[in-house]
């Protein structure tokens, strides 16, 4: 791998399981802003935070919900994760098989930097990394979280641009996604980056393909595969 390459890491079911432990949190937490039990239904497979909880509270009656009710259904649902995280690791959360072997073997090439896109808000994600023992690597400081997008291709332009502030020369031919569901891969597509994907989710490997990623990998259990995934992936034509 020649000159500066970025990988940005999705979390949920890609690093880490949640166990269900975002949906647990946020329907008592609506439920204390309505007053009432909420009608829950919402998609939450590979959106954003912000989408989710926008989607949540047209559901629940507030029609086109300004940035105040988002804002504080985000902080009131962040408050409660950080109050129970344990309830994450107790439910059978935790990081997925290879996830620390993968960002150490990648933290040892040189030129490449690892970073996060999520559709968790910051406040989360940073709760589940630390929960599930990332300790640092990715970089939180290198990324994009879902407290401001809907549009998971925003998140990617946003973390490409967070790295050249940072003083990388990355061009989006030389990020990676390394994402689990469709929505990562059409979200790097979209921005001009590339993906590769793994069948650690609820997504099959043969839908992820057609989806367009570059490779798809069954797991994260072998760090050479993923290398040579990443290498084909920066190596395929825009």
């Amino acid at each position: 791998m020649s000159g500066t390459a970025l990988v940005l890491w999705d979390l949920d079911l890609t690093l880490l399981d949640p166990a269900g432990f975002g949906s647990r949190m946020i329907a008592p937490a609506l439920s204390e802003m309505l007053g009432r039990d909420p009608v829950m239904g919402a998609s939450f497979a590979g959106r954003t935070d912000r989408a989710i909880l926008t989607d949540l509270l047209e559901r629940n009656g507030i029609t086109r919900p300004d940035d105040e009710d988002i804002t504080r259904l985000m902080d009131a649902v962040a408050e409660r994760c950080e109050a129970h995280g344990q309830n994450l690791l107790d439910a059978g959360g935790g990081a997925l098989p290879g996830a620390h072997e993968a960002v150490t073997a990648l933290a040892t090439v040189e030129g490449l930097h690892q970073g996060i896109v999520t559709g968790n808000m910051r406040r989360t994600a940073l709760l589940k990394l630390r929960l599930c023992g990332f300790d640092g690597l990715p970089d939180p400081g290198l990324g994009a979280f879902g407290d401001h997008h809907t549009d998971r291709a925003d998140l990617v332009r946003g973390a490409v641009d967070r790295a050249r502030g940072r003083g990388l020369d990355v061009a989006a031919t030389g990020a990676v996604v390394i994402g689990d569901h469709v929505h990562d891969v059409r979200g790097a597509l979209d921005a001009g980056v590339r993906c590769v994907a793994v069948a650690t989710g609820r997504v099959p490997a043969d839908e992820l393909h057609a989806a367009g990623a570059h490779a798809v990998l069954p797991d994260l259990t072998d760090p050479h595969a993923l290398l040579a995934a990443m290498h084909d992936a920066l190596l395929a034509p825009s």
